[in-house]
């Protein structure tokens, strides 16, 4: 690989640029390299390379561009071959396509503060895919969260920490305890402000009182300087973190309601704070003390919801299997972590135990319950020869396999690492008012300024007040009025409601970034196995040729196993057991035994074939069929299904206008004949847990919201790449973990409630905000006229507050 550029390389390229007369082509606006005929344009600004984009946004939001050529980060990003380096992302594809198969990996998560736009976190994946040793690398701007997959022999984690360090952010290890006390932090804010508020607003009443009456007592003024005192942590302690957030966010560029409610507080307190010194009454500490703890109630919850997310990660992380039992050379056998076998070491399993590597199987026989990762509901028999999955269970029987694939490799593995990344790019919610909030808070300071410059140019004085004093107090109620504190809960008070409500109905709303979708689904996807079908086995036909005699063998010899299919036939038979003796189950083919001298045999046709029992040619069929014989004559020919639930046909039609499709892994036949049964429109079987995920994507690369229904471990990477996840009450850790929705009832009619109270939860937040931005702009109007002062502005913003509080209410 060729070494990195340093900067005398970009002072030759300009020379040898200036020298060729390359004047009438495009040149790099960092670098002044000259671009290829497909550059990258940003406004008027081309770049010849994703580095020098990524360095120059940094460069112009931190306002270091001038003399950027001694920066540290712009010489760091020259070292390390950033900048003036077109072929940088193949290059390092190139590097890391080297041999590192049996290397030892390690996998940090991290949490990385100061990131003040997505070139930030481009810089920080780019320069560490070129360290030595970092093999993968996914910064999320979105959630401030980084994966970070590394060879501790090559590099170190505090190597890695230290590498983000020098780029000026800070990282911090998500599994480290002391990340819990910045929310302690966040909800002790939270109380203290809650308590100086109410104690304010106790204040003010007397004050609000005294507008309007004179005070012969004296005593409003000591209610002032309390109500000065008590607002004081709010403003400062209290509201830390919105003046960060908003002071961040502004050197981005980027206006929140963050914005809105430091710029209403700055007014409200500095407003105030001069009318107590000129020695009025007429303050508002308690509305900019409800403000900011309005605001920091939806930071809280904001905080709890994000916290979860992380630790979904590393729940998920930790849900794969890390430890197997290999047997040595020697034929002994012991525990092992997962990294330390190798492809060919022999691996044992017993019945009741997870396979944990894809392998061969070359010795034993065994029932492998492989619904979990292909959907097929029947166990399927495995004997010397047979491929296994990892992730499924041995039901019955023991298996010894030859490790075909590490752990790395392995299917399970996959799974979790595609849902894991999946998770990290999952869109976070959007706050509505944000969009709105980027124009309406630069107008409401033009407002404000224009209001004070109008107002002074023309003279305008009122009543016992000069004309500054006039401009002023204009200006301040069109601050105070643009206080969004309607706008703060028209979407969150929505928003908890909607999840109290799904909640009571048996849906527990995990990831509150699904919230904007529910209802407005164009395809809703669901599993087969677990989800539309009960995932149990039942008989549909054959029993009744069986005399009681009959059925009591029978049932006596079933008893003997706990096969799926055995225990079916078991809770199918309502008669008494006729004891059976010398009974043999012969693992993946049936029963055998002895009821009074008769040999009976349960079981498939290749164990009848084998022993010499003639059954009938098998019509193709998606049920399932064994065959129960005695001395040799077939007695009974017998169809088990796995039962569809209760109202799927309700369910599918409920769905419309929405497109219902049914994805499984089980066989086409029988995905065909539920999908015909429940009225799907459109059904794919035999799928793999990657091509569910690749189906899905297909339907979102169509421009289609999707939500995916599913239970298994090969449902979890459709569940985090659908718009909406949904987990049934049945569903693995794994597919619980990543999905967006948990179904705590089996009732799947709780789907319709979903997508309706979503669309209703929507209308009313549209109309909360446009009544909030409707109270807004008229109220702006009224206080630049002078027709409203600050006291009418406090009292229309709770009324405000009010109407939206009620209308949200509607949502049932």
């Amino acid at each position: 690989m060729s070494r990195p550029y340093e900067y005398e390389d970009v002072v030759d390229i300009k020379q040898k640029a200036s020298a060729s007369h390359v004047s009438t082509e495009r040149l790099c606006t960092l670098c002044q390299v000259p671009v290829s005929k497909h550059p990258i344009v940003d406004g008027d600004n081309s770049f010849c390379c994703p580095g020098c984009h990524a360095v120059y946004n940094i460069l112009k939001i931190r306002e270091e561009l001038d003399g950027f050529e001694a920066n540290p980060l712009f010489e760091q990003a020259l070292r390390s071959g950033l900048i003036s380096n077109p072929a940088l992302l193949a290059k390092i594809e190139q590097q890391h396509a080297q041999d590192r198969a049996n290397e030892e990996r390690q996998r940090i998560h991290l949490e990385i503060t100061d990131l003040w736009c997505p070139s930030c976190a481009h810089v920080i994946k780019w320069l560490l895919l070129q360290a030595r040793g970092v093999r993968h690398c996914v910064v999320d701007y979105a959630t401030d969260m980084a994966v970070i997959e590394f060879c501790p022999r090559e590099i170190s984690k505090d190597k890695v920490v230290e590498t983000i360090a020098k780029l000026g952010y800070h990282a911090v290890d998500l599994h480290d305890p002391s990340q819990r006390k910045v929310a302690r932090s966040l909800l002790l804010r939270l109380f203290v402000a809650l308590f100086c508020s109410l104690n304010v607003m106790m204040l003010a009443y007397p004050l609000y009182a005294n507008y309007f009456t004179e005070d012969a007592s004296g005593y409003s003024s000591v209610f002032v300087w309390l109500s000065f005192v008590l607002a004081l942590p709010v403003v400062t302690y209290c509201a830390w973190p919105l003046w960060r957030r908003a002071y961040t966010a502004s050197r981005a560029g980027i206006y929140g309601m963050e914005a809105l409610v430091c710029m209403a507080v700055t007014a409200a307190m500095g407003y105030s704070s001069y009318q107590l010194i000129q020695g009025s009454q007429h303050v508002y500490f308690d509305s900019m003390s409800v403000v900011v703890t309005f605001v920091l109630l939806g930071r809280v919850i904001e905080a709890k919801a994000k916290f979860s997310a992380k630790e979904t990660l590393m729940r998920l992380a930790r849900a794969a299997p890390k430890r197997a039992r290999r047997r040595g050379a020697d034929g002994n056998e012991a525990f092992v972590l997962l990294k330390e076998v190798s492809i060919g070491d022999h691996l044992v399993v017993i019945a009741g135990e997870r396979i944990t590597l894809e392998g061969v199987v070359v010795e034993g026989r065994g029932s492998v319950d492989e619904s979990a990762m292909t959907g097929e509901a029947l166990p399927a028999a495995k004997e010397e020869g047979s491929e296994v999955l990892s992730g499924t269970l041995l039901q019955q029987g023991r298996l010894v396999i030859r490790v075909t694939a590490t752990q790395e490799m392995s299917l399970l593995h996959r799974i979790v690492a595609l849902a894991e990344q999946d998770l990290q790019h999952k869109a976070i919610i959007q706050r509505a008012v944000d969009a709105i909030a980027r124009w309406f808070v630069p107008a409401v300071l033009l407002v404000a300024v224009g209001t004070i410059v109008v107002t002074v140019a023309l003279g305008i004085a009122a009543t016992d007040q000069t004309v500054w004093g006039t401009a002023l107090l204009r200006a301040v109620s069109v601050l105070l009025i643009s206080c969004p504190c309607a706008i703060g809960i028209a979407a969150p008070l929505v928003e908890s409601l909607l999840m109290g409500k799904l909640a009571e109905r048996g849906a527990i709303i995990r990831n509150r970034g699904c919230l904007q979708h529910l209802g407005n689904e164009d395809a809703v996807v669901f599993d087969k196995t677990g989800t539309v079908t009960e995932g149990i086995f039942a008989v549909t036909g054959g029993l009744e040729s069986l005399s009681d005699h009959d059925k009591a063998a029978l049932k006596g010899l079933v008893k003997h196993s706990i096969h799926p299919i055995a225990q079916a036939v078991d809770s199918s038979l309502l008669v008494a057991a006729t004891p059976c003796h010398d009974v043999e189950e012969l693992i993946g083919r049936g029963l055998r035994g002895q009821v009074d001298g008769v040999t009976y045999l349960f079981g498939s046709a290749t164990l009848m074939q084998l022993s010499g029992v003639e059954v009938p040619t098998q019509l193709h069929s998606p049920t399932t069929e064994v065959f129960f014989a005695a001395n040799g004559r077939l007695i009974a020919r017998l169809q088990l299904d796995d039962r569809i639930k209760p109202g799927m046909q309700e369910l599918v039609s409920a769905m419309k206008p929405a497109r219902a499709a049914l994805v499984s892994g089980d066989s086409k036949p029988a995905v065909e004949a539920v999908a015909k049964a429940c009225h799907f429109q459109t059904w794919e079987g035999g799928c793999s847990p990657l091509d569910k995920r690749a189906y899905i994507e297909d339907l979102r690369n169509q421009g289609e919201i999707v939500a995916f229904v599913g239970d298994g471990i090969n449902d979890a990477l459709a569940l985090s790449a659908a718009h909406v996840g949904i987990s049934v009450v049945s569903a693995t850790d794994i597919s619980i973990q990543v999905s967006d929705v948990l179904l705590t009832t089996p009732r799947l009619e709780v789907l319709g409630d979903l997508r309706r109270l979503g669309r209703q939860a929507r209308r009313i937040i549209r109309q909360n905000l446009f009544w909030a931005f409707s109270y807004n702009v008229v109220g702006i109007g009224l206080a630049v006229m002078g027709a409203l002062t600050p006291i009418y502005a406090a009292i229309a913003m709770i009324c405000s507050s009010l109407i939206v509080s009620a209308n949200a209410l509607r949502l049932k």
